[in-house]
């Protein structure tokens, strides 16, 4: 699993213990492990992993969002008594309760409380790779990435916008000519930051495209889904390397968004 940023905040275990004793609760295993590791972040840019709160769905609880029918796997009342240890980026909790084995997903877009299975035996990313598919359609092979929570990291946005000149070039599979001259679309600008810096791993789809330099502390993000968007994610010991692909961006048609 590639780590976006050395600079992770794991928690300690003996946090997580005197938290099982004052909430009465023994927190899964692979989850416990995780955290101690690795520490909070986003797993996947999808899914959050968090400390233990045991007071977030509290809040929740006088709501009727969810239906506590016999096939749901807690009680209205036992919704309040969940501690929550995650989320995705949609919206979406991942809980756990004392009396319920797995764990919890309350969907923020559905009525349907359900139970991940959870193997206290196997990695806790094994479990969440099994959200991934079930939840996100995550069935193929897919690059495995941490971004740990910072408090530091900062980002540049940039507007990508190409010369007139460059509209004629097609920008869903860039050719040699188009890379030897002004990038005619932003595919082809991500393109031609892969020439020019060694990335640690990159990520590409049809909407978006991420390049990891773990010596940035983050990642330059190519929003090809808005085709303008350009990001700069990195760490302010990071301003260098910042200012070097800054400088890069800026010369192939970027402007800093202020």
């Amino acid at each position: 699993m590639y780590w976006v940023s050395t600079q992770h905040t794991p928690v300690a275990a003996d946090e997580l213990t005197n938290f099982e004793h004052t909430y009465g609760i023994t927190l899964p295993i692979p989850y416990a492990s995780f955290l101690t590791q690795y520490g909070p972040g986003t797993y996947c840019g999808l899914l959050v992993i968090e400390r233990p709160d045991p007071q977030l769905l509290q809040s929740y609880a006088d709501y009727e969002l969810w239906t506590h029918n016999d096939n749901c796997p807690i009680t209205a009342q036992q919704l309040g008594e969940c501690v929550f240890i995650g989320s995705s980026i949609d919206g979406d909790f991942l809980a756990v309760h004392p009396q319920v084995e797995g764990l919890l997903w309350l969907p923020r877009h559905s009525e349907v409380i359900t139970m991940k299975p959870l193997d206290v035996q196997a990695p806790f990313i094994d479990t969440l790779e099994h959200i991934l598919r079930d939840e996100f359609g995550r069935i193929e092979p897919f690059p495995r990435y941490f971004e740990p929570v910072s408090l530091d990291r900062v980002a540049t946005f940039l507007q990508f916008n190409p010369p007139e000149t460059a509209e004629a070039y097609g920008s869903a599979n860039p050719n040699d000519q188009a890379l030897q001259v002004a990038p005619a679309s932003i595919q082809v600008l991500a393109q031609r930051f892969k020439q020019h810096f060694d990335s640690n791993l990159w990520i590409e789809n049809e909407h978006i495209c991420l390049a990891f330099l773990q010596s940035l502390g983050g990642y330059v993000r190519f929003n090809y889904a808005y085709g303008r968007e350009v990001a700069i994610i990195y760490e302010p010991k990071a301003i260098a390397l910042h200012d070097e692909v800054l400088s890069f961006l800026q010369k192939e048609h970027c402007q800093v968004v202020e």
